[in-house]
């Protein structure tokens, strides 16, 4: 577009922004930025949030809150944008300190600002707090908690040690459990070494999602860190009865302005 002397608007930084974000390409992104400021569209709140998404998702929480301190009318989603930045690097303190102020500022929050500050209890081991928003929630602004919010208080939960009240938690869900929440329990488990309810967890999961082959993985490792190999080659016999392979994991790396796809046990470098 630049080369073809295509007029750009805030529709296409946007969009340009988020491919910034998803690709991680922090450079680039600071690039697009300053063409933004020399547009005279810094102060767009949709692109402010796309920045402020960005630079969370690149790593750069300093930007992010920089970008979110120059906006001067935040919206709804500005706000839950940056707390949600701040509770991902594990900034709790700082996400429910923005979250007071943005309820002080008059600004009603929604479904996705209760993800963000759940997120940033569990982040931090906040068990309390969590619990006080997650009931606040109903309370204070009636919003009936979905799926994502029940993960959040599965995982804060789960973290801390507190299994039992995790699984009580989930049987009594208004909504019905999905594989995510189930997931969270079963990977609390893990960190805790309680195989019994990890066992009595990855039913629940194979009966929701026989398929899925990362759960499938997980309950081999907690057999095999409980030293029940019988149970660990049974595991795998199933999952190459039934044909599950785990994908393995990928990272991009900008070199030279060019990305390149890293796999999990790849030795290959372009470099």
């Amino acid at each position: 577009m630049l080369i073809e002397k295509v007029e750009f608007d805030y529709i296409t930084m946007v969009s340009v922004i988020s491919a910034c974000a998803n690709l991680g390409a922090l450079n680039t992104g600071k690039w697009i930025h300053k063409l933004v400021r020399n547009k005279g569209l810094e102060t767009n709140v949709s692109i402010t949030n796309a920045l402020i998404d960005m630079y969370a998702k690149c790593g750069n929480i300093d930007l992010a809150r920089d970008a979110f301190d120059k906006l001067p009318h935040k919206s709804v989603v500005s706000w839950t944008s940056i707390i949600g930045s701040c509770a991902s690097h594990g900034h709790g303190d700082n996400a429910l300190t923005l979250f007071t102020k943005m309820k002080e500022e008059g600004i009603r929050p929604n479904g996705f600002t209760f993800i963000s500050v759940l997120t940033a209890c569990r982040h931090s081991g906040l068990i309390e707090e969590g619990k006080k928003h997650f009931e606040s929630m109903s309370k204070d602004y009636s919003i009936r908690p979905a799926v994502e919010h029940c993960a959040c208080m599965v995982d804060l939960l789960g973290r801390a040690g507190q299994l039992v009240e995790a699984y009580e938690f989930i049987e009594n869900m208004p909504s019905g459990p999905d594989i995510g929440v189930w997931g969270a329990l079963l990977g609390a488990c893990r960190i805790h070494g309680n195989l019994e309810l990890a066992e009595l967890v990855a039913d629940r999961l194979h009966q929701l999602e026989p398929q899925t082959v990362s759960f499938y993985v997980l309950m081999t490792n907690i057999y095999a860190e409980a030293g029940r190999w019988e149970d660990v080659a049974r595991l795998r016999k199933l999952m190459e009865e039934r044909e599950l392979k785990k994908i393995p994991g990928h990272s991009l790396v900008e070199i030279n302005q060019r990305f390149h796809t890293f796999l999990s046990g790849s030795k290959s470098r372009p470099f």
